[in-house]
């Protein structure tokens, strides 16, 4: 077995194992994962309540089967929620409709879904405090050292109330600006991308045709505006002009005036609310992990486009709420925590360069040019959610891999055959374990710390080689080992959980 105690683990008399500080989206998925392992955790939000507004309902599908790890039933998503069938892309007399089907054999979750930020905030809440995580607003965290085996955190409130805590962990998810992140003395990159100004809104519509279940896009030189539909019939509206001052908090005049100089001058707002607006950045932190503070969500990266934000943020939760439980629990090395930088971090930079070419296609001085293969093809370059793999991972080098093999792939909505039935791979690891399929008649038992499941007699859907597929927590596949009778498998399988369990 691997050393698994590089350093020190949590004192018993730590008060918490760990302290999550921000409750955002990323923050909140992250606290009720852990609370579901069983890891004493607790949330620090400085904000006395959540902020209301759609803000960014775009809800990708791996984010959906994220939420379905923490226990959020379909049904309730999808009761505040839109799917999203398509979207029209309109440039001058032109038009282009494109299909957002992700997977017709998916019948969970084949279409991305619109769900206002703030109820998906609402769900996520209660799921932690389900799950036994306090969530407590109000309360402004301050890191103030750390120490070989923990952080102390000086917790405040407005009126004057502080106390000091010691958690083995800190994960700062408090946002952009911060302030776990410098004084964890992690260095902030900042690249803007001056002279575009992105204003969002909540309004209802008319004088111009949408039907329901898709997303409109209009462009005009120099600018856009985007619609999606919301539960209660109102839209949420997002525009982005490269004239407009990006300096300057617009008004709801300035909204409705760029939105009728792109839509049409029969196009109108009603009962606008919730104005945000922003110029849009990249920023990168030097490093996501320092001693024991973790960095997530947009404390660790903020992204140009403000849909990749949420999603990212609620995946890159689901890829570190595995490991730090391994680690907390003492059934891994802390080592394994390096993975969650170097594979989130891949995935962050590839919506960095995917966020500034969409970010400036929507502002092209002439869009018809532009969009020119969209309109031409109806297929543009980026419909949803890219699909990230993790097949360069530690923890996917050094298994097995095959040229047609899926190792590093997300498989979370595949079929799989058994003898009981055919269950989606998400379905048979709803505990948020390890899954271990093995097709063999000859049973295959694997006992190990990380405490994988075993399916016997099990095959993937579309899968035709005599193949044990070993797949995360998080639903990627970690290995895909040959099958051979007996020990010899068994002894593979144990040895790819130990290079796990030491970090890779």
């Amino acid at each position: 077995m691997p050393d698994r105690d590089p350093y020190p683990h949590p004192l018993p008399d730590t008060d918490l194992d760990v302290l999550v500080i921000g409750a955002g989206p990323a923050g909140l998925a992250l606290a009720a994962d852990l609370a579901r392992y069983g890891v004493r955790c607790q949330v620090a939000e400085r904000r006395p309540a959540p902020r209301p507004g759609a803000r960014c309902p775009n809800v990708w599908r791996r984010t959906m089967y994220a939420y379905a790890r923490l226990g959020q039933p379909p049904h309730e998503l999808r009761a505040h929620g839109v799917p999203m069938r398509s979207k029209v892309f309109h440039v001058g007399d032109r038009t282009a409709a494109v299909s957002l089907l992700e997977d017709a054999d998916d019948q969970q979750w084949p279409y991305p879904l619109l769900v206002r930020q703030d109820q998906q905030e609402e769900y996520l809440t209660a799921l932690a405090r389900q799950h036994g995580c306090p969530v407590r607003q109000g309360v402004t965290a301050t890191v103030l050292d750390q120490e070989q085996d923990c952080v102390r955190v000086e917790l405040s409130t407005p009126e004057g109330r502080s106390e000091v805590l010691r958690a083995a962990w800190v994960v700062a998810a408090d946002g952009a600006q911060s302030l776990s992140r410098a004084a964890a003395g992690v260095d902030w990159k900042v690249r803007g991308h001056d002279g575009v100004a992105w204003w969002q809104v909540d309004a209802g519509i008319s004088g111009v045709e949408l039907p329901p279940e898709r997303e409109d896009l209009f462009h005009a030189p120099y600018s856009h505006v985007g619609m999606v539909p919301l539960a209660d019939g109102r839209h949420r509206v997002f525009l982005a002009s490269g004239t407009e001052d990006a300096t300057v908090r617009p008004s709801f005049g300035d909204v409705e005036r760029l939105f009728r100089e792109v839509v049409g001058p029969e196009a109108r707002l009603h009962d606008p609310q919730h104005l945000w607006w922003h110029t849009p950045v990249e920023g990168r932190a030097e490093q996501w992990l320092t001693g024991r503070v973790i960095l997530l969500g947009e404390a660790a990266r903020v992204f140009p486009m403000p849909v990749h934000g949420l999603n990212t943020g609620i995946q890159d939760a689901a890829n570190l709420a595995w490991k730090l439980s391994a680690v907390v629990q003492r059934h891994a090395s802390v080592r394994l925590l390096d993975t969650y930088e170097v594979e989130r971090r891949q995935v962050a930079e590839v919506l960095m360069e995917r966020g500034e070419r969409v970010l400036r296609a929507g502002v092209a001085a002439d869009p018809e040019a532009t969009l020119g293969p969209i309109l031409i093809e109806g297929s543009p370059r980026i419909r949803t959610e890219p699909a990230p793999a993790y097949e360069a991972s530690p923890l996917t080098a050094g298994a097995e891999r095959f040229a047609e093999g899926c190792a590093g792939q997300w498989i979370a909505s595949w079929p799989v055959h058994t003898p009981a039935g055919v269950w989606t791979v998400s379905t048979l690891q709803s505990q948020g374990q390890w899954l271990v399929l093995s097709p063999s008649r000859m049973p295959l038992s694997v006992t190990h710390p990380l405490n994988p499941r075993v399916v016997n007699r099990a095959q993937l859907a579309g899968c035709n080689r005599l193949m044990i597929t070993i797949v995360r927590p998080d639903g990627y596949v970690g290995a895909e080992i040959p099958f051979g009778a007996g020990r010899s498998a068994q002894r593979s399988v144990l040895e790819y959980f130990d290079r796990v369990a030491g970090g890779g």
